[in-house]
């Protein structure tokens, strides 16, 4: 009962290596202090400071929504306790003059809802009133605004936070307003397995920024442990100039390097300026509407639907179906179909950009995947909105398909995708970004050929070692990227 109350208010305690590490980013604790714990939670931040005597009892302050916080916080001494939902319940007026008093110090571990979550939906309205300036998608991304207009000037904030808020598009509001208003100190990449035994499947990182605005020579530090063991903060750093960042596409955070590579982005045409297609539709009950394609005995998905023989789908009873993402390149069977009948199709949502009678040779670039994973489409399939995305050459005599399948999964374009959105989940917004670099037509005939033979070779053998194509490929598409 404990577990499922905390999923839904998104709570995930903190370690206390991470809890003594971020409270070690703090300088100027001292006696004119005052500290905002704005979701208790367990009490883990107070008690440490509490207990290092860096503070007295009586200038921290505490908020959470949990009524149950209260007796764990003050068993610590502190008495300055509210219970209440701190983003529906905190007024202030953005830019100041606030309603609220102000901290000299604010840290925590934001609870971790995002806009799927009953909380968000149920209060969505209030939400995006309130939070207008950078929208109403996750708890977290909403609890760094709110702190942050609640510092004192030269104020100090440390939060853990999920990570994806250094490239999403969703957050571009929100970067564009910690770029242009506070000094970013540094932010650092947590362990990919802090918070595994919570069961949250959430990359973490620790942001650390003061309440000044950025100058010309103040960089962000980037302190990589990712790849770290659980409780070692020592990791890679990089620096990047922090008014820079805001020259860049959506202001992304480039934490992974390769500024130079986002800086040339700018300047380049768009890929889907070339291109249409996009999003795919819904079916409301896949597993009313779907089945497996069965290829003579043979099989590619094994999700407990029915399975449906090659010969009958004719596309009038049934059609072909790209419903997975995942990290096939080049080529691989089209797993699914879908019910194609009249009584069925009534019940579909189908974007209006989608052909049904699509005859056009197709790609699939993977929504769900490791890396940017780019394949053939099965002509006249149809395809999943989000986990699969399927795009069509305007241009495909100068363009030919599998000339973007090439390029698409060379190391290049795979290094821009992630540079975009770092995540396993890339949005269509993303990939609106990718650029088409002036490719010459011998080149453009090359990458086309090979990847052609790719296919042919898959089509064999899916187990196929492409690797010495792709090579040839990365070689071609480095020269565009490199000069």
């Amino acid at each position: 009962m404990a577990n499922k109350r905390q999923k839904e208010l998104g709570a995930f305690y903190t370690p206390l290596h991470t809890v003594n590490y971020m409270i070690s980013r703090f300088n100027r604790l001292n006696k004119a202090s005052n500290l905002l714990e704005p979701s208790g939670g367990d009490g883990a931040f107070v008690s440490a400071i509490v207990n290092s005597r860096k503070l007295q009892p009586s200038q921290i302050t505490v908020w959470d929504i949990n009524p149950d916080t209260r007796k764990n916080i003050e068993l610590t001494g502190v008495n300055n306790i509210v219970v209440k939902d701190t983003l529906l319940k905190t007024e202030f007026n953005q830019g100041s003059p606030f309603k609220q008093k102000e901290f000299s110090h604010i840290i925590g571990n934001p609870p971790y809802l995002n806009k799927q979550s009953s909380y968000i939906k149920k209060n969505r309205k209030k939400l995006k009133e309130i939070f207008f300036a950078i929208g109403a998608n996750d708890t977290y991304a909403m609890f760094i605004y709110l702190c942050c207009n609640l510092l004192k000037k030269d104020g100090q904030l440390c939060f853990i936070i999920s990570d994806t808020f250094l490239t999403l598009g969703i957050h571009k509001k929100l970067r564009k307003f910690l770029l242009e208003n506070y000094t970013i100190e540094e932010i650092t990449l947590c362990s990919k397995d802090l918070f595994k035994d919570t069961g949250a499947l959430v990359n973490t990182c620790v942001i650390y920024l003061k309440k000044r605005k950025p100058n010309e020579d103040d960089y962000v530090v980037f302190n990589d442990c990712k790849h770290n063991k659980i409780g070692n903060y020592i990791g890679e750093k990089r620096k990047i100039k922090q008014k820079e960042m805001l020259t860049y596409p959506d202001f992304i955070f480039g934490f992974n390097g390769n500024v130079e590579l986002l800086k040339k982005m700018i300047k380049l045409k768009k890929i889907t300026e070339v291109l249409d297609g996009g999003l795919g539709m819904h079916t409301t009950d896949n597993n009313r509407y779907l089945g497996i394609v069965d290829y003579n005995g043979k099989t590619y998905a094994n999700n407990g639907l029915s399975k449906v023989s090659i010969d009958k789908i004719d596309g009038k009873l049934w059609k072909f179906y790209h419903k997975k993402g995942g990290n096939h390149k080049y080529y691989m069977p089209v797993e699914h179909c879908i019910k194609w009948d009249k009584e069925s199709v009534s019940h579909y949502k189908i974007p209006k950009i989608i052909n049904i009678n699509e005859k056009r040779q197709g790609f699939i670039i993977s929504g769900v995947s490791s890396k940017l994973s780019v394949r053939l489409a099965t002509k006249k399939a149809l395809w999943e909105s989000n986990k699969a995305f399927c795009f069509f050459s305007k241009h495909p005599t100068e363009y030919p398909p599998e000339f973007f399948i090439g390029i698409l999964n060379s190391k290049i374009y795979n290094d821009i995708a992630k540079l975009l959105n770092h995540t396993v989940s890339l949005q269509i917004r993303d990939l609106k970004k990718l650029p088409l670099f002036p490719f010459i037509r011998k080149d453009i005939k090359d990458i086309t050929d090979i990847t052609k033979k790719i296919i042919s070779s898959l089509k064999i053998n899916l187990d196929y070692d492409f690797s010495k194509e792709q090579k040839k490929i990365d070689i071609i598409v480095d020269r565009y990227a490199l000069n």
